[in-house]
This record gives structure tokens, sequence and C-alpha cells, in this order.
């Protein structure tokens, strides 16, 4: 493979981050009906996923599809933290095991999901409410792993400044601040109802509006970083072959 082409696959697995969010943004805010309330009976949650079966199964579809896209994203921006690292790179490892996580779990929750929605009105809603509550639950609780990620991603950002293939400063202090937001997720297990629940405005829109966010920022930082690195190189070999 060519240099060329190797700076025009990683684009494209850098860009991969835009498409995460247009596949999980549709699948998850525009398809998907929000958490039900965690306080519901089984009967009430049941009849949640009778009448929203078809927006489930097909922003399950939609998020499943998105994660693959998430997984690629992870892997180029932890390989860009690593050339920045240098040494033992023990700080990416941990970096990419944090956040490679994350797609890899969630894409299990959205298995229960497609499960929970697949026949909501021929099990028992006892059944029903359970999986629902594994599936909500299971995916918030990815949070300690994705806060470990981000407040390294940020660190590493902030003490590598000056380099040829930095990061933004703003970058990594927003990687610290989305990271901060994670812990809105902390309580999830001993609240039903209110904004500590796993459908409350601590635990589910300030975690969900803020990842997303910052996997888009990152992702077009990478994409500029990765297009002044090449025309850096290209411009490099035009002056070898003068020479």
């Amino acid at each position: 493979m060519s240099e060329r082409e190797d700076f025009l696959w990683q684009r494209f697995f850098a860009a991969c981050a835009l498409f995460f969010v247009i596949f999980t943004f549709v699948g998850l805010e525009v398809s998907w009906p929000q958490p039900p309330s965690f306080a519901w009976s089984a009967e009430q949650t049941a009849a949640y996923y009778v009448e929203h079966q078809t927006g489930f199964l097909v922003g399950v579809v939609l998020c499943s599809i998105g994660m693959a896209f998430l997984l690629i994203w992870t892997v180029q921006f932890c390989l860009m933290l690593s050339r920045l690292e240098g040494g033992s790179r023990a700080v990416t490892a941990v970096t990419v095991a944090s956040l490679a996580a994350s797609p890899v779990l969630l894409s299990f929750d959205l298995a229960v999901f497609g499960v929970v929605a697949y026949r909501p009105d021929r099990i028992s809603p006892d059944i029903t409410r359970a999986l629902s509550d594994l599936a909500w639950l299971g995916s918030q609780h990815i949070w300690p792993m994705l806060t470990v990620g981000m407040a390294l991603a940020g660190i590493l950002i902030l003490r590598t400044q000056g380099r040829p293939e930095s990061f933004p400063a703003w970058l990594g202090y927003f990687s610290l601040v989305v990271a901060l937001c994670e812990f809105g997720q902390l309580p999830i297990f001993f609240f039903k109802s209110g904004p500590l629940s796993g459908d409350g405005a601590a635990a589910w829109y300030l975690a969900t509006f803020t990842w997303g966010p910052w996997i888009l920022a990152a992702g077009w930082s990478m994409y500029q970083i990765l297009g002044r690195l090449q025309t850096n190189r290209s411009a490099e070999s035009r002056h070898s072959v003068l020479q």
C-alpha cells in the first residue's frame, strides 16, 4: 500500500466518527423511543414495547451499524494517540481498551433490546421488564470505562501540545469535561424516577448528548491532522526529489 493510500484509509477511519453519529442519532433519537420510566409496572413496560415495537427494532439495526463505525474510529483515534505518546505507550493501551469496550458491550445490549422488542405481546410482562432493565441499565453502566478512556485521552492531548501530530488543546479540555459528565450515570441503580434515574436528565441526556459531540469533534480534528500530515509528507517528498 502506498503512503497516499494509507492516508486515505486513515482519513476514512477518522470520518467514521460522522457515520457513527448519523446512524446512532437516527436510530436512537429518531426511530427509537426514549427510555420508559423505571417506576412503571411490568404491564406498562410491556405495553410500551408493544406500542413502539417497530421503532425499537429499526433503532437496534441502525445503532448496531453505528457500533461498527465507532469501533473503527476508536482504533484510529488511539493509533494517533500512540504516535504522540511514544515510549511504552501504556497510556494509549489503557485508553484503547477502555474506549473499545464500549461498542463491544453496547452491541450485546442492543441484542437484548432486540430480544425485548421481538415479541413483547407473547411473553410475560415481568420478563419484558427484566430484560428492558438489563438492556437500559447495562448500556449505561459502561460509564466507568468511558470515563477512564476520555480522561486519559484528554491528559495525553494536553501533555503533547506543540508536536506536528498534536491534537488541539481545546479537545483535551473537552475530553476532560465529557469524562466528568459520565458520572451522571453513577446513581442509576439507586433511583427509579427523577433526574438521577436511568431515564433522567443527569444519567441519560447528559451522557448521551456529550458523548456523541465529543466523538464528532475528535473525528474532525483527526481528519484535519491527517490532511496536514499528508500535505507535509508530499512536500518533503518533492523536496527530496529536487535535491
